[in-house]
């Protein structure tokens, strides 16, 4: 009986373990492409600005109420995750391509920063 409980006890932590070492994983590259120009595509290499878009992204607050939006202007892709992007210059909205009925509003930081970025 106590072989098993450690056994499991061994197989939990691994999985733990495993899935904390897939979250720290360090993006190498992101693409922005532009959905209006097949040409226009910004490969981002550099760790500081891959930090900035990932943080613009995971800090964007959920918004409510029906979806109802234009033709997205970019497309990100982070790693696995890939994302539709409308920016202005005094807002920002992002949507990740598996769930189209949820939208999240990027903080005016973000929106000078990915502006800066898109310059």
């Amino acid at each position: 009986m106590k072989k098993i409980s450690l056994v499991l006890s061994i197989f939990l932590l691994s999985i733990g373990l495993f899935g904390c070492q897939q979250d720290t994983e360090s993006l190498e590259k992101i693409t922005i492409d532009s959905m209006f120009s097949i040409s226009e595509t910004l490969v981002i290499e550099d760790e500081k600005t891959i930090e900035m878009i990932k943080e613009a992204v995971e800090k964007a607050e959920k918004q409510s109420g029906i979806v109802n939006m234009a033709d997205p202007e970019f497309k990100i892709a982070l790693g696995e995750e890939t994302y539709f992007l409308w920016i202005s210059e005094n807002s920002g909205r992002v949507m990740t391509t598996e769930d189209t009925h949820t939208i999240y509003s990027l903080s005016e930081n973000s929106v000078k920063q990915v502006n800066e970025l898109l310059k």
